[in-house]
Parts: C-alpha cells; structure tokens; sequence
C-alpha cells in the first residue's frame, strides 16, 4: 500500500471513528430547536401579554397597537380614582399645529410596555406632522424637532423608584448565581462520571455500594459544591459593586433583602440543583468518551432553564412568567425573582415548591434506572431506545 493510500485510509478511519451522522443529525435538529425558540421568544411574549387599557381624554382617533385597548373617555377627577384599577393609564394627546404635537400618560407604576406604547406614540404623532404640514423651511425645522411624551408615575415615591431598582439587581444576582450553579453542575458531574468509567472503576465500586447510592452521592456532593460557588459568585459581585461604589465616589450601601426572600431562593435553588444534577448524572452515564460523543450537547439544554428566566425579567407578574414560576423544569430560576419582586402570596410559592419537589423526585427515580445502564457499558454508549425504554422502567 502506498504513502498515499495509507494515509487516505487513516484519515477515513479517523473521520468515520468521530462522525456520527444520528448525532450530528440530533445536534443540529436540537440546534434549530434552540434557535427557533430564542426568535419565537418575543413572539410568545407578546400573544401572551395583557391588554392594556387606557383612558383617552382627548377627542382624537387613534390608531390600533397591540395589546393597548383604547377607552374614549370625558375628562373627570373621578379617573385618578380608578387608575391602576379599571384602566392601566390615562392619555392625553395634542396633535394640531396651534396645539403642537405631544402626549401626556400617566401610570400607576412603572411597566416594560409603557416604553413600547411612547414609541408607537411618537411614531403615530410625527406622521401626523408630516401630514398636516406644507414642506417649508420653517416647517422642516418643525418636522426634525423631536416629540417628548411626559410619563407621570402617580403612587410611587422615589423610595418605591429606588425599591425597584434594587429589586432588579436582586433578581440579577439570584438569576446569574442560578446559571453558574447550572453549569458548574455540567462541568463536573461529566468529570466525575466519565473519569471513572474510563479508569474502570466501576465494577469494584459496584461491589461495594448500589447504583443508587453512588449517584445519590454524587448529586449530594455535586449539589453543595455548586451551593458554594453561588455564594462565592454572590460575595464577589457585590464586593465588585461596593468597589465601584467607592471610585464613583457614592455612598457604600447594601441591598434590602428580606430573610424570607433569601430561604426561598435558597429552597427552589438548592431543589433545583438536585434535579438538574439527577438529569446529567443519569445522562452523564451513558457517554463512553466525553471528547468523541456527540451527546455531550443534550447536557447543555439545562442552561435553557435558566435563560427562561433572564426572558421574563421585564415583566415577572405577567401571565408567562406566571406559567413558568410554576411550570417545574423552569420554576427553580423564575419563581425566586418573582418573590423578590413582591406581589407573590404564600400559597403560590409553596405550592410551586411542592410540584418541583415531586418533579425532582420523578426524575430522579428515572435517572437511577438510566444511570445503572450506562455506568458499566464500556466501548460503546447505549442507544437511544435503551434510554428510553430505562426512562420507562422497562429492561
């Protein structure tokens, strides 16, 4: 065989030794999945945000936006009454040359579609001039001044202002800790499992302590140490932002955070953990060789988890970040900013721990079972039908 030939065949070999057509299949198809759910986001968003309706106090035709429902009303002292409770604001709008062009909205509290409504206004408003105006030099240098629309926030001092900045760099730092215990968990439950398969290990082990216990252990181990770095991640960010404090020269203060707000994120964290642990330890056990499976991307999809909650930040009472506060695969990262956020009664988040906890423990019971099946297969990884048919219970 020649010098050329031999190295044709070795290089044959070593791509049909790393390609897996099912694998890179899935891992594209998972890919398009997560690319069609991060560009469908803001479409889900809004087809399930709520109706805002406003009170329009100006006798003009406006035009249709989403999710606002215009309400024509008289104007009376009878409407501050009832704002924030039959209508989610009140409108004023100017828009004729001897008037000028502008509007007036006034709010109860501060919400992500009130900057989306300004926009459209102002869109609506500069069409509007453009209309009604002949193209002179002093009308253009109208037509290029900008249109300001004044917000008043009724019912919230600069106490509440402040309260709700704070409370967004709260949900940051619980959501970012979240993520990083997350990922901690990925890195080393693979190390773990798949170091011990690959020094052969396993069968004396096995002899020593059942499946169950070992990967018990695993998750208990794995789950603290990710506890550790969280705290560690939340020590340096605000140690971080109490330096930058000081150079700008600004008063160092701490966060108010309630005992209550803290146990909880800690509960749903720590529940949360477990089971994503429980999920890559089971799925960690079926990778013969962490550097040639195509299946190490599943162990990503967690992280997906994670980001649900980073997508609801702007709006934690609407009715998406509702479903997901509850909904268990997502629950342990967007619950904890809701009750951070206020608003949360009692039962809500008691009731959404209790569904995880049962979730945590359905998938746990699975991952043993898919756990037992990989940690003795050498040479080759169990095929997608002996996964699910392990899932299931069935031998």
């Amino acid at each position: 065989m020649s010098r050329w030939s031999q190295v044709r065949y070795i290089g044959g070999f070593e791509f049909r030794r790393f390609f897996k057509w099912k694998q890179e299949l899935f891992a594209l198809v998972l890919m398009a999945a997560l690319f069609g759910a991060s560009f469908g986001w803001t479409l889900l968003k809004s087809a399930l945000e709520e109706t805002q309706v406003i009170a329009v106090t100006s006798a003009v035709e406006l035009p249709r936006f989403a999710n606002i429902e215009w309400e024509y009303v008289t104007p009376n002292a009878a409407l501050t009454q009832e704002l924030g409770e039959r209508y989610n604001g009140i409108l004023q709008v100017t828009n004729t040359p001897d008037e000028g062009y502008g509007a007036q909205l006034v709010v109860s509290s501060s919400a992500g579609w009130q900057d989306r409504l300004e926009a459209q206004l102002q869109g609506w408003l500069q069409q509007q001039k453009i209309a009604a105006l002949p193209l002179s030099e002093s009308e253009v240098a109208l037509l290029n001044a900008p249109i300001t629309i004044d917000v008043t926030v009724q019912r919230e001092s600069t106490e509440a202002l402040e309260s709700q900045s704070t409370g967004k760099a709260i949900s940051s730092v619980i959501l970012i800790s979240i993520l990083v215990g997350v990922f901690g968990s990925f890195g080393l439950m693979m190390t773990a499992i798949t170091q011990e398969k690959q020094q052969r290990v396993t069968e004396q082990l096995l002899t020593l302590i059942t499946p169950t216990q070992w990967m018990d252990g695993k998750i208990l181990g794995i789950t603290l140490h990710c506890l550790k770095s969280m705290a560690t991640v939340i020590i340096i960010m605000l140690l971080v932002s109490g330096l930058f404090a000081v150079i700008a020269g600004d008063a160092l203060t701490i966060p108010a955070i309630s005992a209550s707000t803290v146990v909880i994120a800690l509960l749903f964290a720590l529940v949360g953990l477990v089971m994503i642990n429980a999920m890559m330890a089971g799925f960690a056990a079926t990778i013969d060789d962490p550097n040639h499976s195509g299946r190490t991307v599943v162990m990503l999809i967690p992280g997906l988890f994670v980001g649900a909650g980073f997508g609801v930040m702007d709006s934690l009472q609407g009715i998406l970040a509702q479903v997901l506060s509850w909904f268990p695969l997502t629950s342990f990262a967007v619950m904890p900013l809701r009750v951070a956020d206020g608003n949360v009664a009692w039962w809500e988040w008691l009731g959404s721990l209790l569904v995880l906890l049962a979730t945590t423990y359905i998938i746990r019971s699975a991952a043993v079972r898919v756990f037992r099946l990989g940690i003795t297969m050498y040479g080759k990884e169990p095929s997608w039908r002996h996964i699910g048919r392990a899932l299931i219970g069935r031998s």
